[in-house]
This record gives C-alpha cells, structure tokens and sequence, in this order.
C-alpha cells in the first residue's frame, strides 16, 4: 500500500512519543507500506534538527541511526512530479501551506498520508491515517 508520510510521524518518531516509531519499525520488517514524501520533507528535517536532537535526548549517533532507518524507508519525490496538483492542494488548505506539498502528493498516487496533525486529519478523515490507525493495518 502507497502512503504519503508526513514530517510530523518522523518527529514524533525522534522525541519517542506515540505509536509512530512503532510503525517505521514494524514496516521495516514487514513492508506492508511503501512510503513516499516530498522532497520538501528532508528542508523540513534539516531546518528543526538541532531542535529534535536536544528534544529527544538521544546521543547525536543514535538521532542519526533512528533518522536514517525512517528515511530508508520513504521514497523521496521532486515537486515537479506532483506540481500539477500544488493549486488544488492549495485550496483544500488555503491556511494549513505546511502540508500543501503532502497532500498534493496524496492527490497525485491517490494514497493516505500518514499523520499525527489533526488539522489535517479533521480535514480529510478518509485521507490521513494517524499512527495508530497505522499499526491497525499490520
């Protein structure tokens, strides 16, 4: 199954909190899932990893193990692969822009995106799995 994983199952999974490490790693396993992500996503890892890495408490060499196990596993596509969908995106989300590149994405594999954000989730209930609807599909 194709899912969109969204940068906030990735932080979640850095700080330990909730089930969505538990996902990353059962798919690891198991490979139920074939992620895939904006390349967006790794501006966004950068741009709040020394925040995360200070959160998390975790030696700088584990971070990057558990980092680097998560991205392994998620396909990492151009937005010029899915620009034809930014408009539309835009306006299902004209005040939520953090997630437009995700849901475009979505909108273009006709996938779920995988998310703790309940914004989203509260916008599209059918379209956004959370973490623990996640690990109900194992």
């Amino acid at each position: 199954m194709e899912v969109i994983v969204d940068v906030n199952v990735i932080f979640s999974s850095l700080l330990g909190s909730g089930n969505s490490l538990n996902v990353f790693a059962l798919n690891g396993l198991f490979n139920n899932f074939e992620f895939f992500a904006p390349e967006f996503l790794l501006v966004e890892l950068e741009k709040h990893k020394t925040e995360f890495l200070e959160r998390s408490k975790l030696p700088e060499s584990e971070f990057s193990e558990v980092l680097d196990f998560i991205i392994e596993q998620i396909t990492l596509v151009s937005e010029s692969e899915f620009s034809d969908f930014i408009s539309k995106a835009k306006a299902f989300l004209p005040t939520h822009r953090k997630d437009v590149p995700y849901l475009a994405l979505s909108l273009k594999l006709n996938c779920p995106i995988f998310s703790g954000d309940k914004v989203l989730k509260g916008l599209f209930p059918d379209k956004v799995l959370n973490p623990k609807e996640m690990l109900e599909r194992f």
